[in-house]
């Protein structure tokens, strides 16, 4: 009763809505072909969730073994202050000259709306997804509540190795020359996501060969 009394309720409209859709999580039992992957990545202002900026966001979606093009996100932030130009070298984002830059809260909307239920994916996942619920919290959401799978800790999985010594072996560079991905457009979020959904399509197809068949066995695996 006090935890009904005491719960918020000014949610904003999307975020009641996606809480309400998150009430019916897909089941372990899921083939794994027919679990949608909402494959994502940011580009920041730095490494600090708490301080840092989401500049932009990225996207694509996986299911049934291919990326759905369609379905694809790209998302350009505006930006209150100019980033460092260490930074634009890099992500090539400039704040005022793309036409297409929304403002934070649209931004969230459209990314909340975009993922839905699908289960989240990405390098270094945890990271995104911390930038993600750093920015909804400071615009009255909660946290994002999917589920996610790393593909970093797949590729270790596959590889069967406990260790890697050469300095950035688990990068996206180094995964996409190994799995034969052209690395077209880094260093964006739309190209790093798209590269990041090839990489983790090969380590799906991987996986399924050593009986990895459902979503409950994707998830159990990934922290065995």
């Amino acid at each position: 009763m006090f935890g009904k009394l005491f719960q918020k309720t000014d949610y904003p409209e999307f975020w009641q809505q996606y809480v309400e859709l998150m009430r019916r999580p897909l089941p372990g039992k899921t083939p794994l072909r027919e679990v949608p992957f909402a494959v994502f990545d940011t580009e920041t202002t730095g490494l600090n969730p708490p301080k840092d900026k989401l500049l932009s966001i990225g996207g694509v979606k996986v299911l049934g073994g291919e990326i759905d093009v369609a379905e694809s996100l790209e998302l350009l932030l505006e930006q209150d202050v100019a980033p460092a130009q260490e930074d634009i070298a890099i992500h090539g984002i400039i704040p005022a000259v793309n036409d297409k830059q929304a403002g934070m809260a649209e931004a969230l909307r459209r990314f909340v709306q975009w993922c839905g239920p699908c289960v989240l994916a990405g390098h270094h996942v945890a990271f995104d997804i911390a930038m993600i619920n750093a920015a909804l919290q400071q615009h009255g959401c909660g946290k994002l509540r999917n589920r996610s799978v790393d593909t970093i800790q797949l590729s270790v999985r596959v590889s069967g190795r406990k260790e890697f010594n050469a300095p950035g072996a688990l990068g996206l560079d180094a995964l996409a020359s190994q799995y034969h991905i052209p690395a077209h457009d880094r260093h964006t979020a739309a190209g790093d996501a798209f590269i990041t959904g090839i990489l983790l399509l090969k380590l799906l197809n991987r996986l399924e060969r050593r009986g990895v068949h459902t979503l409950g066995q994707l998830l159990g695996y990934r922290s065995m």
